[in-house]
């Protein structure tokens, strides 16, 4: 695996594409925390005051002894006067005023049904306006009226309606019965309104958006039983209805006039919290030698409460502020370390305040994890009474402390993981209380083992991080064996032992799991990306690689031929192989918005570019840079991927065109043949660039031999070099010639030499009048 990288930190994106608004607020948050990454002053400060926080010993606060339940060792006299919170007595205060708030009905008077009874009249009205006949309506006329609007009806209802001709006075009898059945209040469950009956409720008009008190709750209606008899009183009033029809039209209202008085509980329970937060504390006041505990004694509630008050009124300031005093010192000593030294790890300057960032970060928040995973240990140890499964220092095996190392090793390199490793068990072992200096050694073993296999592995897969959590259990199984015999003694006998190895296997496979969930977090957050990341992208099975390969396959070969280069050239100089890969796989995604375009994938012989001027065929050209980071950022490629993009061609001149312009009888500008750029900014993007030249022109060779190609290659790299291509990508002429011998070894590798198959003699001459297939001349893709 090639770790010569020390990160890929995204730059800012230049010119994103229209988004809307809430595309554009994205865009802004992310400019913003990635601007906040490169503030070392705000994180050093965020990460004094976190591990510090983190690294403080519980005791300095909280006695370990005085707790509910424990034996008082002594006895414990109040050394002064005390007002102590009355937590019991304030929480039933708060109940009470709890109690005390009136449940909030919400209704709405507005009935529901007036707009729906509209549409059905209207369009049974219409219906008869057509001709249909009222008294045998086919099916689709009662389908079609059932449709016209969200009432519950019947076929039944619609053929008694048609009889009637949908009068306009049946119509008013139906809104007016539901505007007040809906201004009575129509409930769905009268019991439990019911049981508000003695102190009412708070009923809110969604009509009016006024409140008032209500305490007759017998007045409304249940749903349905009080409905209906409201209903078949009402339409037993009605003239010229036989006993059935009215049957129907009572059923129809009942079914459609729903419940319009429903319980609130989120305002009711806001509104009881809000009268609870309003209650004020209780106080217990504790005179000054009164006996809290007496030794012997458990302690109760009350009583671990006052002891630790007297606790924190006793000993001067001085006492409680010289330990996080201590730990902000050492912690600030950190901070300068991995300042200094990540100085000189960075690969360029601009690089070296976010990765000090994320090293703080990484380190702060491993910090806060080890510390919440010791105090799950201890409270294991001391909930579960049997042994082995009672001890605290077992379960402290099983602490996942290579997971830091592992993460540092992914994201960034060796060196990086090895000083996170070295500082990260430092401070951990301290967090460790007893077993300070085991657990240090311990944590480092298991980091150790873990970064040296990063080296064996490639890490290009998420299934290698199970291997890699395998080497740290392995690791720190035999740290355990080597702690125990040290010790001299077996404590607790076989059955501890094997406890030990077993949370020491848990630890390595814990700390992969850990940096799987963890990694992909801190890839986005941090703007990195790491080989797993290159790997998958460079899956050519890819919805974004599938559409290059259907849509521009010559584009698709030519990107797999510069990948394998720019893959070759970079393992050859110790620059990033896998992202060298992966860029020379989309450096070209732009073309496949205008594939015919581009030479390599004219199959016809037909050129579109011969009936364009040779301004407008540059302008096309130039245009797949911007179409492919468009594509990259619409399909959320990593930022090492858009830079590809963007850099492959830098801001080199389109030659072929530029001197068709020439012949054309007017004097070009220069610039509207060149691309935009920008040049390569590091030694990746300048192989790319060399990569794309050389397996592009490689193909014009009519023969490809080794002379041949040594000489294409030279040329391509001294025409790069002297239109000051590769200035900013700090590759050296050493470099160069090695990038140049690795482009020859591979091509010389595709164009190699077979002898004619027997009784096959492809390269006879054509016969006369047959026709002949010739390349078609360059376009001046490249």
């Amino acid at each position: 695996m090639n770790r010569s990288k020390a990160a890929r930190p995204a730059r800012a994106p230049a010119a994103p594409p229209p988004r809307g608004w809430s595309g554009r607020a994205l865009d802004r948050l992310a400019a913003a925390w990635l601007a906040g990454l490169e503030r070392p002053g705000l994180w050093t400060l965020l990460f004094l005051v976190v591990a510090t926080f983190s690294m403080l010993p519980r005791g300095l606060v909280f006695s370990q002894r005085v707790e509910v339940g424990a034996i008082a060792d002594r006895d414990y006299v109040a050394p002064a006067d005390l007002l102590l919170p009355d937590e019991e007595t304030t929480e039933r205060r708060r109940e009470r005023a709890r109690e005390e708030v009136r449940p909030v009905w919400d209704f709405d008077p507005r009935p529901t049904t007036a707009a729906e009874l509209s549409r059905l009249f209207e369009e049974g009205r219409a219906l008869l306006q057509e001709g249909r006949p009222a008294s045998a309506p086919t099916p689709e006329d009662l389908e079609r009226l059932a449709g016209a609007s969200h009432l519950k009806t019947t076929p039944e209802l619609l053929r008694l309606l048609l009889r009637k001709g949908y009068p306009a006075e049946l119509e008013e009898r139906f809104a007016g019965l539901a505007a007040r059945v809906a201004g009575r209040g129509v409930v769905l469950s009268k019991e439990s309104l019911l049981e508000n009956r003695l102190r009412g409720i708070s009923l809110r008009n969604l009509q009016t958006g006024g409140e008032r008190l209500s305490f007759d709750l017998y007045e409304y209606l249940p749903h349905p039983r009080g409905v209906d008899e409201v209903v078949a009183a009402e339409v037993r009033a009605w003239e010229a209805l036989s006993p059935a029809e009215r049957r129907l039209l009572r059923s129809f209202l009942v079914d459609n006039l729903p419940p319009n008085l429903h319980f609130n509980p989120s305002e009711t329970q806001a509104r009881q919290e809000k009268a609870a937060a309003e209650v004020g504390p209780s106080f217990n006041q504790v005179r000054r030698g009164q006996v809290i505990a007496r030794k012997g004694d458990q302690l109760t509630a009350t009583a671990a409460a006052q002891i630790l008050a007297s606790r924190r009124g006793a000993g001067g300031w001085m006492d409680r502020l010289l330990p996080p005093l201590g730990l902000l010192a050492i912690l600030a000593g950190v901070a300068w370390l991995a300042w200094l030294a990540l100085r000189a790890f960075a690969p360029r300057p601009t690089d070296h305040h976010r990765l000090y960032v994320a090293f703080l970060l990484l380190l702060g928040l491993s910090l806060t994890g080890a510390r919440g995973c010791f105090v799950v240990a201890e409270a294991l140890g001391g909930t579960l009474p049997n042994p082995p499964l009672d001890s605290a220092q077992s379960w402290a095996w099983a602490v996942p402390l290579s997971a830091p190392a592992l993460l540092a090793g992914l994201l960034f390199n060796r060196r990086m993981a090895l000083l996170l490793a070295a500082i990260f068990c430092v401070l951990a072992g301290r967090l460790a209380g007893a077993n300070a200096w085991e657990l240090t050694l311990y944590g480092l073993a298991g980091s150790l083992g873990v970064i040296f296999a990063l080296e064996r592995y490639q890490v290009n897969l998420r299934l290698v991080m199970t291997r890699l959590g395998l080497v740290s259990s392995a690791t720190n199984m035999v740290m355990v064996l080597a702690l125990a015999a040290l010790a001299g003694k077996l404590e607790g006998g076989a059955a501890r032992l094997g406890f030990d190895l077993l949370c020491a296997f848990s630890s390595g496979l814990l700390a992969a799991a850990v940096a799987s969930f963890t990694l992909p977090i801190l890839e986005a957050g941090l703007g990195l990306t790491t080989d797993i990341r290159l790997a998958e992208l460079s899956n050519t099975n890819l919805p974004l690689l599938r559409r290059l390969a259907l849509e521009a396959p010559g584009t698709f070969q030519h990107s797999l031929m510069v990948a394998h280069l720019a893959k070759q050239a970079a393992e050859a100089i110790g620059a990033d192989a896998p992202l060298a890969y992966a860029a020379g796989l989309y450096h070209d995604l732009g073309k496949v918005t205008r594939p015919e375009y581009f030479v390599e994938n004219q199959r016809s012989g037909h050129n579109p570019h011969d009936k364009l001027q040779a301004t407008m065929s540059a302008q096309i050209l130039i245009r797949h840079i911007k179409d492919g980071v468009t594509l990259a950022r619409e399909h959320h490629l990593p930022q090492p991927l858009v830079d590809a993009v963007e850099q492959h061609h830098g801001t080199r001149l389109i030659k072929y065109f530029f001197a068709r312009a020439a012949e054309a009888g007017e004097p070009p500008e220069e610039g509207q043949f060149r691309y935009p750029g920008p040049r390569p900014q590091d030694k990746v993007m300048g192989v790319l660039m060399l990569a794309d030249a050389v397996e592009a022109a490689s193909r014009t060779l009519v023969e490809a031999s080794p002379g041949k190609l040594r000489v294409l290659i030279r040329t391509i790299v001294d025409d790069c070099l002297g239109d000051r291509q590769l200035e900013e990508t700090n590759l050296t002429l050493s470099d160069l010639a090695k990038i140049s011998e690795t482009f020859l070894t591979e091509l010389a590798t595709v164009f190699h030499q077979r002898i004619d198959y027997p009784g096959f003699d492809f390269n006879k001459e054509e016969k006369p009048g047959r026709p002949r297939l010739r390349p078609v001349p360059a376009a001046g893709s490249r």
